[in-house]
């Protein structure tokens, strides 16, 4: 049975769309990446992600993969569904002149398009049996779009649980201290072997997006609007920018130890991973005067500090 389409008089199609939204999408689901699925190790990648909380798949028809984290951002009511911080100062130009009226997010959140599919673990590994690789671990073969329509996952709701189940997050104020190195150890080889040893385990409880440099006031407001989601912060070393979601794999046990080390559930990501060159124990653990992270109170400090051209480039 097809369902009747709704008709709006001018009056009703003019009043703003988000009254009629209940899920606030765009303010609980921040999109933290995009990429292609050509080869293996990008279906891996799929795989990866979907293994921490709060972290969900979407795919377009073009063929992007989207990458969102889902957490209600910190000035949302959620109770209410409306933006604390709405026509004020603080509130990001970003979502200040957001369009309801061409929204996507409610069409994709609503399961109202065609265009794009939600991913959840399940439909992934659907996925996965249908495809085919060529001797060099290239996709060369994939399912339909009819085939993925049929098979996707219902829309994600975000949830406001807490990101961590067992290790402790370690977002405060002294993100940006720059202390004095301590005064260098003397290790031998052998000491240096197992560098997971005294880990906190930080690449099992942090997502780390690469991203360009901001060069506008634009690009860093949406910085702005990243920040406003609890346990995101900015990573900056030297000229790289990266964004951080602090969240933990489903597969880290209580004693900070992957519980599927060795098995096939384990990603290959993980498994050819060389702890001897890690980034994440000197950037999260402490080591790494030159890897600088801020939350958003840090980074609007930081901005207060830059000027602009008249076209908003960062001088």
């Amino acid at each position: 049975m097809t369902a009747v389409a709704t008709r709006l008089t001018l009056a009703d199609a003019r009043r703003s769309p988000c009254l009629t939204c209940s899920t606030t999408p765009c303010c609980t689901h921040l999109p933290v990446h995009t990429f292609r699925m050509t080869t293996l190790m990008d279906l891996d990648e799929a795989r990866y992600l979907l293994n921490f909380d709060g972290i969900e798949l979407g795919l377009s028809s073009s063929g992007e993969w989207s990458v969102y984290y889902g957490r209600p951002c910190r000035f949302l009511d959620t109770a209410a569904g409306l933006c604390t911080i709405h026509a004020t100062e603080r509130q990001p130009q970003i979502c200040r002149t957001y369009n309801p009226y061409t929204c996507w997010y409610k069409r994709a959140f609503g399961g109202e398009s065609d265009e794009f599919v939600w991913v959840d673990r399940e439909a992934l590994d659907r996925i996965g049996e249908q495809v085919a690789f060529d001797e060099h671990r290239t996709i060369v073969e994939v399912p339909s779009w009819e085939d993925l329509l049929a098979s996707a996952a219902p829309p994600p709701v975000a949830s406001a649980a807490a990101v961590s189940r067992a290790v402790p997050l370690t977002l405060g104020p002294t993100r940006l201290r720059s202390d004095a190195p301590a005064e260098p150890q003397p290790h031998s080889y052998d000491d240096l072997r197992h560098p997971c040893d005294d880990c906190g385990a930080y690449c099992c409880t942090r997502l780390v997006f690469p991203k360009p440099r901001p060069a506008t006031n634009v690009e860093l407001d949406f910085w702005r609007l990243c920040l406003g989601f609890p346990g995101v912060e900015v990573g900056i070393g030297g000229d790289a920018w990266s964004l951080i979601v602090e969240t933990t794999c489903r597969h880290l046990d209580a004693g900070g130890r992957c519980s599927v080390y060795g098995s096939p559930e384990r990603p290959l990501r993980c498994s050819y991973y060389d702890e001897w060159k890690c980034a994440y124990k000197p950037r999260f653990g402490g080591g790494d005067t030159g890897f600088l992270r801020m939350g958003l109170d840090e980074f609007d400090a930081f901005l207060a500090d830059l000027t602009f051209d008249a076209a908003g480039r960062v001088l």
